[in-house]
């Protein structure tokens, strides 16, 4: 078994809905940029999830520039 990637979609702050899973960190980052981007509002949160080999889950904040456009890191 491989690891496997989520995300974890909380509408306003109180609805978890479960993504993926996504077969790298690559695909999931990407997903997560678009449905931030696309579908989200402002309250919405989104959260990276990663299961191990061993089944261990890992759960985590994105950074605050994470979802900032490229545009936007160069001003």
């Amino acid at each position: 078994m491989s690891d496997k990637y989520y995300l974890l979609d909380v509408v306003d702050g109180i609805e978890p809905t479960v993504r993926g899973p996504y077969q790298t960190e690559e695909d999931q980052e990407s997903e997560a940029k678009r449905i931030r981007k696309e579908e989200q509002s402002e309250d919405d949160c989104l959260f990276w999830a990663k299961v191990d080999e061993d089944g261990n889950l890992t759960v985590g904040a994105y950074s605050g520039g994470f979802f900032m456009d490229e545009e936007e890191v160069g001003e």
